[in-house]
């Protein structure tokens, strides 16, 4: 990406601006949004991706709000995309997670972008995957992506992200096993937050009984913390940064593959093949757009 948008200079309310810009246009979709897109797949995938889902009322956000500190310590700078549900009468969000989430003391070093689902099933918005390309392009080294409330199949995260938290709360030990098939096969790591309700101990000897019957050589660490308090934060990152170094030492064990940035620019030439072929193409605003639809077309299938 170009310097406008770039994390190199996080301060930069100009900066910021042009890379809010630019996930606006993407949200709108249309010849734009793939422009951008396909400019940001054009750089080398660097950014460390770090999803945390789970159901409604677990405590997502205000997890990642504890943990962005530690999580600055480590990178410098963070950005998190975070998907609100969108209305089924009226469409719109109100985009809560804004709201919980504390992020506005770290200055100019966290860029926070909420996004509405639009009705997109899989527990993320329709723009959160070229979101995420736009945000590593731009150079921002960790993008946290905090999912819908989600049940045991709404698990799209999973092809975005490197690595996985799942946020549980005391309580839903008796779905683990209907659940098994979902949200237990897929997290990296599981979280027990609100640890000071009823129940914790007999939850986490469920989940763990319901982790060890997994494939996997070595279960899934589980880890209890009081969000709001910050208690077993500093654990819980220690275990996250764990998982993400080690995907970055071992790129097949990464959940965001390269296969997977391949599909994307194959989405991207039938969706400007799409464009070409409509009457919009034709009209002399998007002339240029066309140009570089043909140009994509090219350099991508050159490649093959």
């Amino acid at each position: 990406m170009s310097d406008g948008t770039s994390a190199s200079s996080p301060d930069d309310f100009t900066v910021r601006r042009a890379l809010a810009k630019s996930i606006s246009a993407i949200e709108s979709g249309g010849p734009e949004a793939l422009t951008i897109e396909q400019t940001a797949l054009q750089q080398p995938a660097s950014a460390h991706v770090l999803g945390i889902t789970g159901p409604p009322g677990a405590g997502k956000s205000s997890l990642i709000s504890a943990l962005l500190p530690h999580a600055l310590d480590h990178y410098g700078a963070v950005a998190v995309l975070a998907v609100d549900p969108s209305s089924s009468v009226t469409g719109g969000a109100l985009l809560g997670d804004r709201v919980r989430m504390d992020y506005r003391h770290f200055e100019q070093k966290v860029f926070f972008r909420s996004m509405a689902s639009r009705g997109q099933q899989g527990g993320i918005a329709a723009a959160t995957r070229a979101s995420v390309n736009v945000l590593d392009a731009a150079g921002w080294p960790l993008v946290i992506i905090e999912t819908l409330g989600i049940g045991q199949v709404e698990l799209d995260v999973m092809a975005l992200a490197d690595r996985v938290a799942v946020v549980l709360n005391p309580g839903w030990g008796d779905s683990f096993q209907a659940n098994k098939a979902g949200l237990t096969e897929q997290g990296d790591a599981f979280v027990l937050n609100k640890a000071d309700r009823p129940g914790l101990e007999n939850a986490k000897i469920l989940l763990e009984q319901s982790l060890q019957c997994l494939p996997a050589a070595t279960p899934p660490r589980v880890f209890t913390t009081i969000a709001t308090d910050g208690e077993g934060i500093p654990e819980l990152w220690q275990g996250l940064a764990e998982l993400m170094q080690d995907a970055a030492k071992n790129p097949h064990s990464r959940r965001r593959s390269e296969a997977a940035r391949e599909a994307a620019k194959t989405q991207l030439i039938q969706d400007f093949e799409a464009f070409l072929a409509s009457p919009a193409a034709g009209s002399p605003e998007n002339a240029q757009l066309g140009d570089a639809a043909e140009l994509l077309q090219r350099f991508y299938r050159q490649r093959d």
